[in-house]
């Protein structure tokens, strides 16, 4: 699979001299076209499909200089303020980072997994082509959530044709409320969903309430403050049974996605810190919220027998990448390539907010995630009027980050 050499100029990703990327493990290489090898480990990080792994941040360079030629002007929200923070590197605190120019690939490919044998550990996969609006966020997707996180609400909604979107899913914590979708995890073998293998370890199970184990049949997440070992996804309530979820393996328990391309997610939640462990050990304390292409969890979420090493796709929508941290960021994992935006959003520590994710196919495709405020109480609509939604879409009145990919020719 062939790239360029890559320049990160006014928030754009943009690619020049032919370079290939070699190899799929934590530590990658560029091949020059001289032939000589560069060593590009913490260039480009192997993409990750949590939020632990210790080769996950492409945050970890220089916004303004680094090996990526990054450059700012007076325009850019990072001019004067990139700072790096115990390896990361953040700029401007922003209520919105838009992304667009999304679609710009406009076809490819990634290995997509056909057999997991649980006896040998035997793993095949086989090339499958995406293309479209979106590509290839365009398939079915599923959300994960990692502690310490009190979630209060989650809605799902898709468009209609007159431009209103209709709510398709929903997750009420007060009322204990779930309609259309479904909590799960990596817990399989342990309560009565799901299988464990030496293998290929915990498949994808039902969860328990605290979303830190398992559970024998679908779960409604507790109204409480989940820990930081409290690991969980949400899928729909959509059987599997039609075929097109994939290759799942065996013995998973396993819903459908949420389909695309174009959808909008409004979630309400709050990220308190960690109290210490009981036994004075320092807590993880790094919660996230993030999507993934579904089919990787159908297969192995957490090692190598999926289509995340592939690039098949992975968005973090709001993730604190540093312990203890207030800030959040966002990032895009598309392996063996890695990207975000170095601005943040305050973590909110002190209690809940709410925040609009929107993925839409059209003017090149644009994903943004936006700060709506502070809680206020309401709970979110069944259908969203064609003027809501473009006051969700619209730039936020605040401090807003837009980041434009130009992705290499084909």
């Amino acid at each position: 699979m062939a790239f360029g050499t890559i320049k990160v100029m006014k928030g754009i990703l943009a690619f020049s001299a032919l370079i290939s990327i070699v190899g799929v493990a934590n530590s990658a290489a560029i091949s020059s076209p001289s032939g000589s090898t560069i060593s590009v480990s913490s260039l480009l990080p192997r993409a990750h499909a949590g939020p632990d792994s210790s080769n996950n941040n492409p945050h970890s360079i220089s916004p303004d200089a680094d090996p990526l030629n990054a450059q700012t002007d007076s325009s850019d929200l990072c001019k004067d303020n990139g700072h790096d923070e115990n390896g990361t590197w953040f700029c401007s605190q922003v209520d919105q980072v838009l992304y667009t120019k999304v679609s710009g690939r406009g076809s490819g490919t990634y290995e997509a997994v056909t057999l997991m044998d649980a006896n040998t550990g035997r793993c095949d996969k086989a090339t499958r082509a995406w293309s479209g609006e979106l590509a290839p966020f365009n398939e079915p997707i599923s959300l994960h959530f990692h502690g310490p996180l009190h979630l209060k609400q989650v809605a799902f909604y898709q468009p209609n044709s007159d431009g209103s979107y209709s709510r398709k899913g929903f997750y009420h914590a007060q009322s204990q409320t779930a309609e259309g979708i479904t909590f799960m995890g990596n817990f399989g073998g342990t309560a009565g969903s799901g299988v464990f293998t030496p293998a290929f370890g915990n498949s994808l199970s039902f969860v328990n309430s605290r979303g830190d184990g398992g559970a024998s049949q679908p779960t409604i997440l507790a109204d409480t403050t989940v820990s930081d070992t409290a690991d969980f996804s949400m899928f729909t309530s959509d059987s599997c049974s039609d075929g097109s979820c994939g290759y799942i393996q065996p013995g998973a328990a396993a819903l459908k996605g949420f389909p695309g391309p174009n959808r909008m997610f409004l979630f309400e939640f709050s990220m308190p810190h960690s109290p210490s462990n009981a036994d004075g050990s320092d807590p993880s304390d790094k919660p996230a919220l993030w999507l993934l292409n579904a089919r990787i969890p159908y297969t192995q979420q957490y090692d190598k027998c999926s289509c995340w090493n592939f690039g098949c796709g992975e968005f973090d929508i709001f993730e604190v990448v540093n312990k203890h941290d207030e800030k959040a960021l966002s990032t895009f994992h598309l392996n063996p390539l890695g990207f975000g935006d170095p601005n943040y959003f305050r973590r909110p520590s002190d209690g809940p907010i709410k925040v609009a994710l929107f993925m839409d196919g059209s003017d090149g495709g644009r994903m943004s995630v936006k700060l709506l405020g502070r809680s206020d109480g309401a709970r979110f609509g069944g259908v969203l009027s064609a003027g809501q939604v473009n006051e969700l879409k619209k730039k936020s009145e605040g401090r807003v980050s837009e980041y434009e990919i130009r992705w290499p020719a084909v």
